[in-house]
């Protein structure tokens, strides 16, 4: 039994690998095909897209160490005010 699911598991991560081969390769050939370079210069589209979420995690974590204002930001610091333990 464990052994033809090391099996199974092993010819599902070749077909894994094998699949992502693929895709890569057709990216790739998309990626240098004339039509998508003048879609892409056409609609100025930018290989250089970054996810915000990070810079707004990032800012959120920041904001907790801002001590402009007299009351703590962080959820804990909060929470030790309303018990009388952080004054």
């Amino acid at each position: 039994m464990y052994m033809s699911t090391t099996i199974t598991t092993v010819l599902n991560s070749i077909n894994d690998v094998q699949a992502y081969e693929s895709l890569r390769a057709q990216r790739e050939a998309i990626m240098v095909s004339e039509g998508f370079q003048q879609w892409r210069s056409e609609l100025n589209v930018s290989r250089s897209y970054v996810e915000p979420e990070g810079a707004i995690r990032a800012k959120q974590l920041n904001s907790q160490y801002d001590f402009s204002t007299s009351s703590p930001k962080s959820p804990i610091f909060n929470f030790l005010k309303l018990k009388g333990i952080w004054s």
